[in-house]
């Protein structure tokens, strides 16, 4: 019996691999997991047929006529493996980016609504062929839409098809018409991929949402201008991708970065001011009480809470320095097992940058909201309590700060004043939560009616200053999300219409420095001590 050569095992193993890769390929994995392991298969088929080729004599044993014989059936069986593998691989789809800026993937925010889809979308592009950043985008459409049986996507040149352009009613170059059953929406000079994807969830949305904003407590909210003023800033992508330099210029304490950010997915906006209503209005799907300076009024407390009895969103975003007050307290707050004092949170462990008054939240609890951020940061923030809630109600902690946080007086950071009843002294208390979602069945109201509520120790995360920092943007669109029941579709990352940059806390800097200041030049002239010893 003849004995396996070094040669005869480089041809089995690519053949054992393919197999196991393709096995592999329906273990049930996820798609695109799956279409690369088709892809790995598909590669070490074709690497297999080459050894084989190699390993072939010229010329058979034999007479001609097997000779032939034996070569068309090589030939054959070669074609029926390629084609058949590219079959496979046809139906198995899989991209692939080898660039190091990602410019041939479509956006994130793109990708996640199709590959989230549950019902058919029609996406249809009306592009300028003459437009080299409307042909990038018409690219990356038709990569999303691969093995997407749910979006029917058309490009269009408009100067070939002007007709049926005007007959949809698209009036200009780059113009997106995107439809779901009877929705319609329509996008124009789109430039930049990402803007389909939230304008697929404008469309996709079934019913109109409107968030209504509290005021006439010096909350900061504004309805949406007319016109935000941008400024341009160059970047290494500013010439590549069209906004990508786009700065929004905003007063640091407003909202504009939030109202956009909601506008972009289809959420309208308008102000509410309580105290001079009986009922809240039954068109407000959420209602958001953002930083509020003065104190809320015994009838405004009542109907808010028979708002949440009737099973309203209620979104509660207070500061240090606002004045609690006994009616919001004991008729609202204390049902639900919660409670604060205007004391803020010092965490010397883990800050923004070097304030300790800044607290960096790196990981979170298991929750809808807080399913993909990653570090978020909570300036100046007052604790929340909460306490054992009623039976009926389910209340979760979305942040908390670290086991080395303590609490002090507002007046200890920089422009804050002293609330009422605030602490003199610092106090240590350990963790503290940040940040509190609670849902179920408020106190006294009906089984069938379930409300849901967030509230937070401090506004400042959703303000234009620290809205686009780390992941507080996502943060603030995520609460609404959720309160507004938007929980099955893709929670995509808003733009935040600032420069990018790299966020660490004071932990992962001290980190940094250790190792790129000490330990790497130190290893470095350890080694070469070490080979100097060596050589001498």
């Amino acid at each position: 019996m003849s004995r396996l050569t070094r040669s005869d095992l480089l041809v089995a193993a690519p053949i054992i691999a393919a197999i196991l890769f393709g096995a592999l390929g329906f273990a049930g994995f996820s798609d695109r997991a799956s279409n690369t392991l088709f892809f790995a298969a598909w590669s070490l088929t074709l690497l297999t047929l080459f050894a084989l080729a190699v390993r072939l004599p010229l010329r058979s044993r034999g007479s001609r006529r097997t000779a032939w014989a034996a070569n068309a059936l090589i030939v054959c069986s070669a074609l029926g493996v390629i084609i058949a593998a590219n079959v496979a691989l046809y139906r198995h789809d899989v991209h692939f980016d080898a660039t190091r800026e990602g410019l041939n993937t479509p956006p994130q925010q793109l990708t996640d609504v199709v590959d989230g889809l549950r019902s058919p979308l029609a996406l249809t592009y009306f592009y300028n062929a003459s437009d080299p950043n409307a042909l990038a985008v018409r690219d990356m459409i038709e990569i999303a839409a691969r093995n997407r049986p749910l979006l029917a996507f058309r490009a269009i040149d408009l100067d070939k098809e002007p007709g049926l352009a005007r007959d949809i009613g698209v009036h200009s170059y780059n113009t997106a018409v995107l439809q779901a059953g009877d929705r319609k929406v329509l996008v124009e000079n789109v430039t930049d991929a990402a803007r389909l994807g939230y304008a697929a969830l404008r469309v996709l949305r079934k019913r109109a949402e409107t968030i209504c904003f509290l005021t006439g407590h010096g909350e900061t909210f504004r309805p949406m201008p007319g016109h935000y003023h941008f400024s341009h800033v160059e970047t290494l992508r500013g010439h590549d991708t069209p906004g990508a330099g786009d700065v929004l210029v905003a007063e640091p304490e407003q909202l504009d970065r939030l109202q956009l950010a909601l506008n972009e997915i289809g959420f309208e906006m308008r102000p509410l001011l309580l105290a001079t209503a009986s009922a809240v209005p039954n068109d407000c799907t959420v209602i958001a009480e953002i930083g509020p300076r003065t104190a809320l009024t015994a009838g405004e407390t009542d109907l808010l809470a028979e708002y949440l009895k009737n099973g309203g969103r209620l979104e509660i975003l207070i500061d240090p320095q606002f004045p609690l007050g006994a009616d919001l307290q004991s008729r609202l707050l204390t049902p639900l097992g919660l409670s604060s004092e205007p004391a803020i949170i010092i965490d010397p462990l883990n800050h923004f940058r070097t304030d300790p008054d800044k607290v960096a939240v790196p990981y979170y609890p298991p929750h809808p909201i807080t399913a993909r951020l990653a570090l978020t940061v909570f300036a100046q923030a007052r604790p929340i309590r909460l306490d054992q809630p009623p039976t009926s109600v389910r209340a979760s902690v979305l942040a908390t700060s670290s086991q080395d946080s303590y609490l002090r007086p507002p007046s200890a950071a920089a422009g804050i004043t002293v609330a009422a009843g605030g602490l003199t002294t610092e106090v240590e208390h350990g963790a503290q939560a940040l940040a509190v979602a609670v849902e179920g069945t408020y106190p006294g109201a009906s089984p069938d009616k379930h409300f849901r509520l967030v509230i937070s120790g401090t506004s400042k995360f959703t303000t234009n200053e620290y809205f686009s920092y780390v992941s507080n943007g996502e943060l603030s669109v995520a609460i609404m999300r959720w309160l507004a029941e938007e929980d099955g579709s893709p929670n995509l990352a808003p733009r935040t219409y600032n420069l990018p940059e790299i966020v660490l806390t004071s932990t992962q800097m001290r980190d940094t420095f250790i190792g790129l200041e000490i330990l790497l030049p130190l290893s470095t002239a350890l080694f070469g001590v070490a080979m100097w010893w060596r050589r001498r």
